[in-house]
């Protein structure tokens, strides 16, 4: 109902960029930095959409001017499921802040999440954790290193957009590492489809 042939539609079809190294791409999470953009009433920071697949996106004067996908999520996943920390780590455990921060302050010593990763399992043979608190230390471990390689001395504030699991724990290791976050969620999505439908053309008569 209300819909007829000339009804102006329109698809936005993601983005893509060029890496030194590789191409990256986003499919839909423009659209929620454009809402946030709306939301918060501003054209340039620093974009950051937690997830499966991490998103840091850099927006100046309205335009995305690039961003970094990071497979934080997906790590995470596998490594404490289908490796050998799943006999020990519980990855649906309540978030532990100071196993979560120990993990965090961790990664930034730059010694590498593969080495650090092990600890889970040593420090379950060594009962000095608990399967809850190791999910939590782990997850530390893989956030913890997505910020030491994306953020910068100059960084001081990210616009966090997603659920309110994923960005609770963002905003707790961006807080640790002296760095403020505002929060969005679902309504990112809304108001972006919203902003974007006000720039079809007027339907024809």
């Amino acid at each position: 109902p209300g819909w007829s042939a000339r009804t102006p539609m329109a698809i936005v079809p993601g983005l893509s960029c060029e890496h030194a190294h590789a191409p990256d791409v986003m499919r839909g999470e423009e659209t929620q930095i454009f809402g946030v953009m709306q939301i918060a009433g501003v054209r340039d920071g620093c974009f950051v959409l937690p997830g499966t697949h991490s998103k840091w996106a850099w927006v100046h004067d309205g335009r995305i001017q690039r961003f970094t996908t990071l497979m934080t999520g997906e790590v995470f996943a596998a490594l404490s499921q289908h490796t050998i920390l799943a006999r020990t780590v519980d990855p649906h455990a309540a978030l532990d802040a100071e196993a979560f921060l120990q993990g965090v302050d961790l990664a930034h010593t730059g010694q590498g999440l593969l080495h650090h990763a092990f600890g889970a399992r040593t420090l379950a043979l060594f009962q000095r954790m608990s399967a809850g608190a190791l999910a939590s230390y782990l997850s530390g471990l893989c956030i913890g290193e997505e910020l030491r390689t994306m953020l910068t001395p100059s960084q001081k504030l990210v616009m966090l957009i997603g659920s309110p699991a994923l960005t609770q724990r963002y905003a707790l290791a961006l807080r640790h590492r002296g760095v403020q976050s505002h929060v969005f969620g679902a309504e990112s999505t809304w108001a972006g489809l919203h902003a974007l439908s006000k720039m079809l053309p007027a339907p024809h008569p």
